[in-house]
């Protein structure tokens, strides 16, 4: 049914503070909040009485800047259009959801944009939520002080399917979210931003269980938008797989890692699965931390890794920990290797932990057949793709040649080995899978 109806009781006091910018109680940001290009100019202040808008939506709607809007928890089943100057009000912990074949658009503009803030301002509003199926558009729009604190949720959630490839159903246009009691946004499932998204800025926002600005399943990598993602708790991209599907918790096609000015923090990812290929490609200068234990895995051959860095801006693998010692990941394993795969100018720092393998190559760690190392080959490569790179800090050996072959290729060329505890490079086994009496395990000085 359609859910919308005046309630003029509300009119006065939201009228008297309804415009982006009010320094009362509007739930607007103070003046020292970062510039994310939105002009509050414009906006005359709304004349109508106030819109209150609860229930269930299932009749198309256009929500009028003439009058204020509240939302007290509300389902979205047919399109919502915001209009320039609109400013949306939600109720504590209330959510706007959006269901399949629902819609909820926001038409911003740069001096008239569109506001979602909290009715108290002292008791934030609960999230847009997205479910499989729905859409949401927002364009020239802040959210303000969304997220329910009592489960750290985000401003705006993505709850969409598990299929590849995902969905993408959210769409952000010069859109700025802050005060966030959890993450600006989390995106579940096999979800992303849709293409054209650009301009997000996320500030002042996390909780303690989830500090990043963004949370996102490894599906979303290739799809998050420019923009400014500075001083919330942590100043980091949160990708993993507690954030994706139960069953593809893989990245299960081709992304690229921008760099976006944010170190992505990550609990391990994997590359490809045994009937879906992928190549994860990493833009110079991008920095991926990982959680202790975790790895980076290229599932098989099918799949490939390329991060392209420089020597001014290299790419950087390295511990999520605040203060980062040698094991504290698994590094970065190949169980396969593919013609694509290409790692120049990159840094894997703090690697070398338990990588839960063993008997592989010629080199044992002392007091186990262990050949943890920074980084792992399964597989004999058709040549040496690590160049200009430098491995530091392993508690394990620098890079392990874990294949039965007659081509011992090498990895020094080029590359750097400092602190690592084991050899450089392993001695690979031959073609037979015989290793020498006394195999070579070059040290780092």
């Amino acid at each position: 049914m359609r859910a919308s109806f005046r309630r003029r009781a509300l009119s006065l006091l939201l009228t008297a503070c309804a415009l982006p910018g009010c320094a009362s109680e509007s739930g607007a940001p103070p003046d020292d909040t970062p510039d994310s290009g939105v002009v509050d100019t414009g906006c005359p202040a709304p004349t109508g009485a106030a819109v209150t808008h609860q229930g269930t939506l299932s009749a198309p709607e256009t929500w009028s800047a003439a009058s204020p809007h509240v939302v007290s928890s509300l389902d979205v089943n047919a399109t919502v259009t915001v209009e320039p100057c609109a400013v949306v009000s939600v109720s504590a912990a209330a959510n706007i959801q959006v269901n399949s074949g629902g819609a909820f658009i926001t038409q911003g503009t740069q001096t008239k944009p569109v506001r979602l803030q909290p009715v108290d301002s002292g008791r934030p509003w609960g999230q847009v939520l997205i479910n499989n199926g729905g859409s949401v558009r927002l364009t020239w729009t802040t959210l303000s002080r969304g997220g329910n604190p009592s489960s750290a949720e985000a401003t705006v959630r993505v709850r969409a399917g598990a299929d590849l490839p995902g969905r993408r159903p959210l769409f952000v246009d010069h859109v700025t979210i802050e005060d966030s009691s959890g993450p600006g946004i989390v995106i579940n499932g096999t979800a992303g931003f849709a293409e054209g998204s650009t301009a997000l800025t996320i500030t002042r926002s996390g909780s303690e269980s989830r500090p990043q600005p963004l949370a996102i399943n490894p599906n979303a990598l290739g799809t998050l938008p420019s923009g400014t993602y500075t001083g919330n708790r942590e100043d980091a991209i949160f990708v993993g797989p507690s954030i994706a599907s139960a069953t593809i918790s893989y990245l299960g096609g081709n992304a690229t890692v921008r760099n976006l000015g944010v170190p992505y923090h990550l609990e391990g990812l994997t590359v490809g699965n045994h009937d879906t290929a992928a190549t994860l490609t990493i833009e110079a200068g991008a920095e991926l931390r990982f959680d202790p234990g975790s790895r980076l895995l290229v599932y098989d051959g099918k799949s490939a890794l390329i991060a392209a860095g420089t020597p001014t801006a290299p790419v950087v693998f390295t511990s999520a920990k605040a203060t980062p010692a040698a094991g504290d990941w698994a590094g970065i394993r190949f169980e396969g290797t593919n013609p694509a795969d290409r790692l120049e100018f990159i840094r894997v720092r703090y690697a070398g932990g338990p990588c839960l393998c063993s008997g592989y190559g010629c080199n044992y760690l002392p007091g186990s057949f262990d050949v943890s190392s920074a980084i792992l080959l399964f597989a004999e490569p058709g040549r040496s793709f690590v160049a200009g790179s430098s491995i530091e800090d392993s508690a394990g050996h620098g890079i392990l040649r874990g294949w039965n072959g007659s081509a011992a290729v090498d990895f020094f060329g080029s590359n750097t080995f400092a602190r690592v505890a084991g050899c450089m490079q392993t001695t690979p086994r031959d073609a037979d899978g015989r290793c020498p009496n006394d195999p070579p395990c070059p040290r780092t000085p």
